[in-house]
């Protein structure tokens, strides 16, 4: 479907709305920024913010949301073949690619992330909202209930290797692909904590 001349300008601004925000937040932490200077830096009224985005908050948490899906959509998407654990690690590995061109603002929403507790803590909570859906959806591809509790262990463990890997990636810049580290801790997690006795 081709994107119309109107949805295109609505994403644009929407998006320059999200990228101004971002920034601002970084500069200035995130409880200082008003949606007044979020206009005004973008050359925009309170009113046409508002057209976009409920609260300051939905920008932070627009595009980690937009990430949750795609984890999720990258786990559908994988092969009937593959194992939860398999399944899994892959989604988290294709997912957590971070193009050239998208490192800084995935950096800064890090940032803005570690630097506000109300933000963190919010976006932990939906966090475990995605993890039940995860553990659903494996549950489903192996045939067995959602209250498997190894299914929940797996989800919950690969989780936090995930988040602990991005964080401390882009905590140092974001040099290199957090995919790879992300993907190499996943591997010592599968292999398990043996070799540590």
């Amino acid at each position: 479907m081709t994107e119309t001349l109107v949805d295109r300008r609505r994403r644009i601004m929407r998006d320059e709305l999200g990228r101004i925000a971002i920034e601002l937040f970084v500069e200035r932490g995130f409880d200082a920024v008003t949606v007044d200077d979020i206009a005004e830096a973008a050359g925009a009224s309170q009113r046409t913010f508002f057209r976009y985005f409920a609260t300051k908050d939905e920008i932070v948490f627009d595009l980690s949301r937009r990430l949750r899906q795609r984890l999720l959509d990258a786990l559908d998407a994988r092969p009937a073949t593959e194992g939860p654990v398999t399944a899994l690690r892959n989604a988290y590995c294709t997912t957590s690619h971070v193009g050239l061109a998208d490192r800084q603002r995935v950096i800064q929403l890090a940032k803005v992330l570690t630097d506000a507790p109300a933000l963190r803590d919010r976006a932990h909570g939906e966090h475990v909202g995605v993890s039940g859906e995860l553990v659903k959806r494996l549950a489903a591809r192996i045939g067995v209930s959602a209250g498997n509790a190894r299914l929940r262990v797996l989800v919950t463990a690969a989780s936090a290797v995930a988040t602990v890997e991005f964080y401390r990636w882009a905590d140092g810049g974001g040099s290199g692909e957090p995919s790879k580290a992300i993907a190499d801790s996943l591997s010592l997690l599968e292999v398990g904590f043996a070799d540590l006795d």
